[in-house]
């Protein structure tokens, strides 16, 4: 399937074609509509869920698809102009939500895919459009603003639910809506997930939400920190081994991975392992099981794999400091999490929720925020990202003597006082948002070459690399 897709277009890379391979499959087990659009508005996928709408959408064929064929043999034009065709357009900001009006006169008002996600290469280029259906009332990922402290709840999954269910995802910007989207569709899926993003972004709450709305929800969910252990402690610890093994193995002792069963395991900065562990791991995930430390005996798991890593992948694959055959294995479905920076207009409900969920911990009465400290917090570059909001306010929770919180309390023995250097720390944010902006830019005209890129914003290549790694740039 992947195959053919790819075929479309000669300049995708394998990444893209382990993407798109998992995106049909978990798409074609949904029950809420999923379509793909190639740039030249070919409709090149559709699920069994959008065949039932075919006559009332223009943008699916008629006759529907036959749900056992994935593939469109006779691709069709969908509404014209359709907004969802702007995500090809690279000096464009991508939109989030689109909302076409159907010519049909007897569709429905309003476009039945209002959410549209780009799918994109290694070079940054997007290759395909996929578009959503209607979120569902089932679904409350991201909290609204008056119910940020509330839990989260499905009512799909009734009072079976977990208890440990993780926190809400909080955020109504337009990065944090793609991202719950995307979640969405990998939770019905079985394949591998990577995530990624800087540390403190929230990469394990994401992990937890994937798994707590999959059908693996009542089975454990088992975190390991590969960065915490060293090698032969991560084997043993991940795979399990037996009596005489090593030095104090003086019993037989069950992995993690068999610990996981039936449910999901969160490798957490797999970039930091060795390669000779990358090995076993990707036999791991190729033959389904594993080999304890000391013992010949293989044993079958039956086990999610999600991983994360705040260094991009990619680029220590191409440094060879990573198996590129692993890369693949785990990054069947990437997900990127935002920094803090990027969706700043999320802070005020952060802000919100971990002042309930701080007041109610220290055994304060309810606190707010001043609006200087307000505007303090909104300015803060967070190179922390979500942890750093979160330990900055649960510590002015503490220190307080007063129930409303004043710039002092939150940066009183931080190096830079927002509420003191107003204009300055307002004109150096603005200005740093500009330059990554424009990079952002002039990567994306150049198609990922960055000899290129440097030459059109007039600075080295080694400079452009150092802003890259400064901003963040995947």
């Amino acid at each position: 399937m992947a195959g053919s897709f790819l075929n479309q277009d000669s300049n995708s890379d394998v990444s893209l074609s382990a993407r798109i391979e998992g995106l049909t499959f978990l798409a074609h087990h949904l029950d809420e509509p999923v379509v793909i659009f190639n740039p030249r508005k070919e409709l090149v996928y559709a699920n069994p869920a959008a065949n039932k709408i075919a006559k009332d959408c223009p943008l699916i064929p008629s006759p529907s698809i036959p749900s056992s064929d994935s593939l469109v043999s006779n691709p069709q034009t969908p509404c014209d102009p359709c907004h969802a065709m702007e995500l090809f357009q690279a000096d464009m900001q991508v939109q989030d939500t689109f909302s076409c009006p159907s010519p049909s006169p007897v569709a429905t008002p309003g476009c039945p895919f209002p959410r549209a996600v780009p799918l994109k290469s290694g070079t940054g280029m997007t290759h395909f459009a996929i578009l959503m259906g209607a979120r569902g009332s089932e679904t409350v990922m991201v909290a609204p603003p008056d119910q940020v402290s509330s839990d989260l709840s499905l009512q799909q999954h009734g009072d079976s639910f977990p208890e440990t269910f993780p926190r809400t995802i909080i955020g109504d910007s337009e990065p944090i809506q793609r991202l719950v989207e995307m979640v969405r569709l990998i939770a019905a899926s079985e394949a591998t997930v990577l995530i990624q993003g800087e540390s403190g972004t929230g990469k394990e709450l994401v992990a937890k939400t994937i798994h707590a709305l999959s059908r693996r929800c009542l089975r454990p969910f088992v975190v390991v920190e590969c960065s915490a252990l060293p090698e032969t402690l991560l084997e043993s610890e991940l795979f399990g081994h037996v009596r005489g093994s090593f030095t104090g193995a003086v019993a037989d002792r069950k992995g993690l991975f068999e610990e996981a069963e039936g449910g999901t395991i969160f490798l957490d900065e797999i970039s930091d392992t060795t390669p000779a562990f990358q090995a076993r791991l990707l036999r791991v995930l190729q033959e389904g099981e594993i080999k304890p430390v000391g013992s010949n005996v293989s044993i079958k798991v039956n086990v999610r794999v999600i991983s994360a890593g705040n260094k991009p992948l990619e680029g220590l694959v191409a440094t060879k400091l990573f198996r590129a055959d692993l890369y693949y294995r785990l990054a069947v479905l990437p997900l990127t999490v935002p920094p803090l920076r990027e969706r700043r207009e999320d802070v005020h409900l952060l802000v919100k929720h971990f002042l309930v969920q701080s007041a109610k911990k220290h055994g304060r009465d309810p606190m707010d925020v001043s609006p200087d400290a307000q505007t303090a917090l909104a300015q803060h570059p967070w190179p922390g990202n979500v942890r750093e909001l979160e330990n900055l306010i649960e510590r002015a929770v503490v220190i307080s003597r007063h129930s409303t919180i004043e710039v002092e309390d939150l940066f009183a023995d931080h190096p830079l006082q927002p509420g003191k250097n107003d204009l300055s720390s307002i004109g150096k944010t603005a200005r740093q948002e500009a330059e990554r902006s424009r990079i952002l830019q002039a990567l994306r005209d150049a198609k990922g070459d960055k000899t290129r890129a440097a030459r059109t914003l007039s600075i080295s290549r080694s400079s452009l690399y150092n802003k890259i790694r400064d901003y963040h740039i995947s």
